[in-house]
């Protein structure tokens, strides 16, 4: 299926497993750039690789915690950098801990 995504340019985080590697995938394999965000340098740069001989396609390996202030902003304006603009944005992340809403902090 054809969803038109030919070019356009992606950034997935949380993207070295799970739903954001697939998510990256799925893009990949459509024609999108991608740019890919973990917080582990060498999980990201597996999954890039994988990603790129998986698909063909053009794949950024990213690092940084969405979580910490800043670095949002960085991997956006890095991706931006290298693709010359962005199209998509997946914000994906792993879970809270287990808890209350009472045990829980920000």
């Amino acid at each position: 299926m054809d969803f038109g995504l030919k070019g356009k340019r992606a950034l997935v985080t949380g993207a070295s497993a799970g739903l954001g590697y697939a998510s990256a995938r799925a893009l990949a394999a459509e024609g999108a750039r991608v740019a890919v965000v973990s917080r582990d340098r060498a999980r990201i740069e597996s999954a890039a690789a994988r990603l790129r001989e998986e698909t063909g396609a053009e794949v950024i390996p990213l690092v940084g915690d969405v979580s910490e202030e800043g670095t949002a902003a960085r991997v956006v304006e890095a991706t931006t950098q290298a693709f010359g603009g962005l199209g998509i944005l997946v914000t994906n992340a792993g879970g809270p801990p287990s808890g209350n809403f009472d045990t829980l902090t920000e």
